[in-house]
């Protein structure tokens, strides 16, 4: 009788073990809700799928046509991220995007953004903002991709692999284009400045897929369809508490999203590098990184090339 008693009581006290449980799993269960507190937020919240949570939203004027915003999210994957996006409106007066190189020599080497950027710097043409080019050769800094600044061809031609290319016309207006299309278009001889990438994210307003199913930091580039808007992304990764990364068809989406119809994928992984200018003076540190590059604790790898903002 008395182990009658005992099993009952063991069985009652289970039961109520695992009522409580599911009262409490009941009461913490809640549902993630992005809420976007900038245009640019909202842009990306509504054309993606990619937002759980946001955690910052910021959005700054760095100069008159060029906005960028800094966003810290969750993504529905669970993952801790940070992106951070240039919108660089090329109709606006005075406002233009060129192609930087080391110590800006029509040369091969390697350099940080922000050394770029200094050399580039002058009173007639000012540096606001920038982000990393193209793939390249870590022995010599020989870009992987064309090489175009102020209508100088320094490269024309490609290594293996799935190839392409941002460009500015000699209308003044944004492009991207495939390595197949790059000799009917260099023969018309248009290209003002140009860096090489490799895959394309989106065309003609539709997301490629991809097999690479990689999340790695990335830099990436689109364009409007009518070429006067131009849209930098840099994503943050391989910290799994701060960012994690993105794959391609993620890239696609979020350009998408922003206004592209047309985007590439730049260099990525220690070379995404996004910065802002942050005082009007010609002080050798008035560039500032705003991402965090993953070589050696955020610290800026020199790369071969890249893409600059500024004002005529």
């Amino acid at each position: 009788m008395n182990k009658t008693k005992n099993i009952w009581w063991m069985t009652l006290a289970i039961s109520l073990v695992l009522l409580q449980y599911s009262c409490d799993k009941k009461e913490y269960h809640f549902e993630y809700k992005a809420e976007p507190k900038t245009e640019t937020g909202r842009k990306l919240v509504d054309g993606t799928d990619l937002f759980a949570q946001i955690f910052t939203d910021t959005m700054y004027t760095v100069t008159d046509g060029v906005v960028a915003s800094e966003i810290e999210y969750l993504s529905q994957k669970g993952l801790a991220m940070k992106i951070f996006i240039f919108d660089v409106d090329l109709s606006h007066p005075n406002v233009d995007i060129v192609a930087s190189s080391p110590n800006n020599a029509n040369a091969f080497a390697m350099q940080r953004m922000t050394e770029q950027a200094v050399h580039a710097d002058n009173e007639i043409n000012r540096v606001w903002a920038g982000i990393n080019g193209d793939f390249y050769n870590m022995d010599n800094g020989t870009p992987r991709g064309v090489f175009y600044k102020k209508g100088v061809a320094l490269r024309t031609t490609f290594d293996g692999g799935d190839r392409s290319f941002f460009a500015i016309g000699d209308d003044g207006l944004a492009f991207v284009a495939t390595r197949e299309e790059y000799p009917d278009i260099a023969a018309a001889g248009v290209i003002k400045e140009a860096v090489g990438g490799s895959v394309t994210l989106l065309r003609e307003g539709n997301v490629l897929t991809h097999t690479d199913n990689t999340i790695e930091p990335r830099t990436c580039i689109g364009v409007s369809a009518d070429g006067k808007r131009v849209f930098m992304m840099a994503v943050d990764g391989r910290n799994f508490w701060y960012s994690n990364g993105m794959l391609f068809e993620e890239l696609g989406h979020c350009l998408k999203a922003l206004g592209a119809e047309n985007g590439i994928n730049l260099d990525g992984g220690g070379s995404t590098t996004f910065f802002v200018r942050h005082s009007p003076d010609f002080t050798e540190d008035r560039f500032k990184v705003r991402n965090w590059p993953t070589d050696n604790g955020g610290q800026e790898r020199s790369v071969a090339n890249g893409l600059l903002i500024i004002s005529e």
